[in-house]
């Protein structure tokens, strides 16, 4: 395994995509536009705390052009997986695994809790993932790596330790997840495999929900919002909630207010959520936090503070879009 494509090479996927190329890892890219044009001409450079580098890759924003692939990594937002999911196809061997590497919950998690789950329809309309890629194929990854965008063609990182946790669906350390995670250690060493990738995901929840909420509805990262009293006991609030709606499905979760303080307390990046708003992008609403109030209702969870931030950022973010201007 050594032919490697990554689906959505923007902040994070540009950064896995540098460091697995510098290390010697076949790989290419679907990426678009200013991006896309600036890796075919001048490479894709990274930026972080130990230097810079530029590395030359495969890059079409035609999937079909690059051909099957030993391993997919797809980095894409999930709302914008179901309408690449039929052109990723052009990329897929008899036994290519593909890992989705989304904020929020994944389209594939929905589809594996018994009784009680809502409809993954908010997150796979018209079973469209499940039909043109499947469960089979399929490798949970939650990544916790700060980056952006700064330029076409240009990445920086903004951490100086990356995660990025893989994970079978049904939680089996397989051989195969072995393999993949084998060789995404050879350019990434923070890759590791779990045998229970859904605690990993609700892990990061309890970091979403209250950072992109606040940080959106604020336009301050998480640092501003710890340093004010009254917007560090709303994140908590936030976090506690998350907390029940896990429990309630099977994850014993704690959050440790004054231990994400001392991880996150002073790092000025804005988090993901308030980069798309700022730049006009759509939101990972639908992911990253109306799925967790669909999997609160369906459980009978109360999620009071969830609920009225997530409806004055959803306005916020329907005001906005072009459509609401007629």
């Amino acid at each position: 395994m050594n032919k490697v494509c990554i689906f959505g090479a923007g902040a994070v996927g540009g950064y896995m995509a540098a460091h697995l190329a510098r290390a010697g890892v076949d790989v290419s890219v679907v990426a678009r536009g200013e991006h896309l044009a600036a890796i075919r001409r001048d490479g894709l450079r990274l930026i972080g705390h130990d230097g810079e580098f530029t590395v030359r890759v495969a890059a079409s924003d035609r999937p079909a052009d690059l051909g099957p692939q030993d391993l997919v990594i797809s980095t894409l937002k999930a709302h914008g997986l179901p309408p690449a999911a039929s052109s990723m196809r052009a990329l897929l061997g008899p036994d290519t695994p593909v890992v989705f590497a989304v904020n929020g919950i994944p389209w594939w998690y929905l589809a594996n809790l018994r009784g009680g789950a809502p409809s993954a329809s908010r997150l796979d309309p018209d079973g469209t993932l499940a039909r043109e890629l499947g469960l089979a194929r399929t490798l949970g990854c939650v990544i916790r790596s700060p980056n952006e965008v700064v330029a076409p063609g240009v990445v920086r990182n903004n951490s100086r330790a990356s995660s990025f946790v893989v994970g079978e669906p049904g939680g089996a350390l397989s051989p195969r997840l072995e393999q993949v995670v084998a060789l995404m250690r050879r350019g990434l060493p923070g890759a590791a495999a779990t045998g229970d990738i859904g605690r990993e995901i609700w892990g990061k929840l309890l970091l979403n929900v209250p950072s992109s909420l606040l940080s959106s509805l604020t336009h301050s990262p998480s640092s501003a919002l710890f340093a004010d009293p009254a917007t560090r006991e709303l994140y908590a609030r936030l976090a506690r909630e998350a907390c029940a709606v896990a429990a309630r499905h099977g994850v014993a979760m704690a959050f440790d207010l004054e231990g994400q303080v001392a991880a996150t307390g002073s790092n000025p990046h804005p988090p993901s959520m308030l980069q798309d708003l700022l730049a006009g992008r759509p939101l990972e609403l639908d992911a990253q936090l109306f799925a967790v109030q669909d999997l609160a209702r369906s459980a009978g969870v109360d999620t009071p503070m969830l609920d009225v931030m997530l409806a004055l950022l959803a306005h916020r973010a329907h005001a906005r879009s072009p459509a609401a201007h007629g």
